[in-house]
């Protein structure tokens, strides 16, 4: 055993602290299904926000980081940076969107955008391929993250690790709902960033400070392979690494399938009190994400080239460098850092896809007149079983980083149908449900029959395929019923050149001029103060001051710009 009483014991009283926390909050959770879903509708934008910085800090995180950059470098972030511009997108547009819809869940948006019977069924399709399959891939990821950093501390085997690391989580996602999931997130936020950013300062003084790692990490790489912030263009344009790049920053962002800001962060928006509380959480939880969490990661990463350059398991390094470096006490800490990173993200998708299956399949299609409290102990029901799932898929893991991949090519297919679907009156239920299809059957063929296929082929291959799939039966089926388009189109206003066929039918006054506002200014300007943040702190840590200031200077343009662009909107929708 690597951890001392003093470790364990506070990692207790951190597991005796988050039940408290999470069962206070039972009483209220048991009110109603919208209390257990979504606490009420009522969270302020810090909350929401933070909750959505604490979901995605999970403890797979630092791990997935420590590999990217132990085996390429910095700029093998790129393959989750780039999705800050969907995060932009979700504040500059889709927040607003999503909450003036009022739904639950994004599946629920199914039946509020299609008519007839082939919504019901892609509503049903959603929710059972969301809560037991997507989601048991996500959770099974972050849960074996755990069962690595276990074995690093306690040496347990694998199915110990996934039966005890998951017990108090679902114990207290089970009484308290969503509240509970929302509460524990801040506490578990900042206790997952103390160890992060402890881990981080403590082995980078076992390098001996910033100078001596950036000198040593270059070094090791002949240069600065490990250093560089973006690919070497030596190999050329169609340099693997280059195309890669390109394939994240051209590719990946639109085609994933939270595209329009996906089930944890929908929930996160749909439970904010205002549409300005949404808009606020969703950008405070861009800037978190991006330009604070990423540096003790990648700094902690660094170092461990150096500290442990023979280490083979990638992903393992982390939790190692947590026993081996630091001190009695400390270490406890850093465990229940990892274990609060752990709980805030199972907590959520398990909520989330307890929701998915009881809200969109089983109160929907199975029991649609049940009481409440029939709903709520149904819910709980439907949470242990699919624990029981991921805990199944879970033992048979592996690689988190090869999850991780095949997550964001599995669900590029359908990316872009869920962006049209807002900006396209054209777009119906076939369309969705063949790009999903089309999505799952390809990528299913690519990773099986071509697993050597460079990754931003397969990217490329069924993004195309399953793209000219969802189109194609767009054109050949028919749209959805006409007054079921205007109904949406007045619930949400998202218009567009799209939706001028269905404006025609409507009388000027139902026409908002904000409709009209185009909100890729801000999405730009969003965007790059996000982006001048994250590099320009990351710089100046590796010592690239002057590159590092002019980032942070074109942040507070870029800053400026954003705010009188966003301030200008919300004049012309008063």
């Amino acid at each position: 055993m690597h951890l001392s009483h003093t470790d364990l014991l506070i990692i207790l009283v951190y597991f005796v602290i988050s039940l408290i926390l999470g069962l206070y909050c039972t009483k209220r959770a048991s009110s109603s299904t919208e209390e257990f879903f979504l606490s009420g509708r009522r969270l302020p934008w810090w909350l929401a926000g933070t909750s959505m910085v604490a979901t995605t800090f999970s403890s797979d995180t630092p791990l997935y980081i420590t590999a990217l950059v132990r085996s390429n470098g910095i700029y093998e972030n790129w393959q989750w940076w780039c999705f800050l511009m969907t995060g932009m997108l979700s504040v500059t547009v889709f927040a607003t969107l999503w909450k003036r819809a009022g739904v639950m869940t994004d599946v629920e948006l199914t039946e509020m955008r299609y008519s007839g019977k082939s919504a019901s069924f892609l509503r049903g399709l959603k929710a059972i391929y969301f809560s037991m399959f997507l989601h048991t891939i996500i959770k099974a990821q972050i849960i074996l993250a755990m069962v690595k950093i276990l074995d690093a501390g306690l040496g347990w085997d694998k199915w110990t690790a996934i039966l005890i690391s998951s017990a108090v989580t679902i114990t207290y996602s089970l009484f308290s709902g969503y509240w509970g999931v929302i509460i524990t997130d801040f506490f578990q936020f900042i206790l997952a960033m103390a160890g992060a950013i402890i881990l981080a300062v403590i082995s980078v003084d076992k390098v001996g400070g910033l100078g001596e790692l950036v000198r040593k990490v270059s070094a090791i790489g002949g240069g600065n392979q490990y250093l560089d912030f973006f690919p070497s263009f030596e190999a050329g344009l169609l340099g693997i690494p280059v195309l890669t790049f390109i394939a994240y920053m051209g590719l990946s962002w639109w085609a994933k399938y939270s595209s329009d800001g996906g089930g944890v962060v929908v929930q996160r928006m749909a439970s904010c009190k205002s549409e300005r509380d949404a808009i606020g959480a969703t950008f405070f939880f861009n800037v978190a994400n991006y330009a604070l969490r990423s540096w003790p990661w990648i700094l902690a990463a660094l170092a461990s080239l150096v500290l442990y350059p023979n280490v083979k398991d990638n992903e393992a390094v982390y939790p190692m460098m947590a026993v081996e470096l630091l001190p009695n006490g400390l270490r406890g800490l850093m465990f229940a850092a990892f274990f609060a990173a752990f709980m805030s993200s199972i907590a959520t998708y398990l909520n989330l896809s307890s929701a998915y299956f009881m809200k969109d399949f089983y109160m929907r299609f199975i029991a649609p007149k049940a009481t409440e409290k029939h709903y709520l102990a149904a819910t709980r029901i439907s949470m242990l079983g699919l624990s029981m799932l991921t805990a199944v898929v879970t033992y048979f893991s592996e690689s988190i980083v090869g999850t991780f991949k095949f997550l964001i090519a599995f669900g590029s297919g359908t990316g872009l149908v869920f962006l049209m679907r807002w900006y396209w009156w054209r777009v119906n239920p076939w369309s969705e449900i063949s790009a999903m299809l089309a999505s799952t059957v390809v990528s299913a063929f690519i990773f099986i029959h071509y697993p050597q296929m460079q990754y931003f082929e397969k990217l490329f291959l069924i993004i195309l395929i399953s793209t000219s799939v969802w189109v194609s039966v767009t054109l050949l089926t028919s749209p959805s019923d006409e007054n079921k388009l205007i109904e949406f189109y007045k619930r949400v206003y998202a218009g567009g050149i799209g939706w001028r066929a269905i404006e025609k039918k409507l009388p000027p006054t139902s026409i908002r001029a904000a409709t009209y506002r185009s909100p890729i200014w801000e999405w730009l300007t969003g965007t790059a103060f996000v982006y001048s943040l994250t590099l320009g702190v990351g710089m100046l840590l590796l010592q690239r001051t002057t590159e590092g200031l002019l980032y942070i200077f074109l942040g507070l343009i870029t800053g400026t710009l954003l705010y009188k662009g966003m301030s200008r909107g919300r004049q012309q929708e008063v």
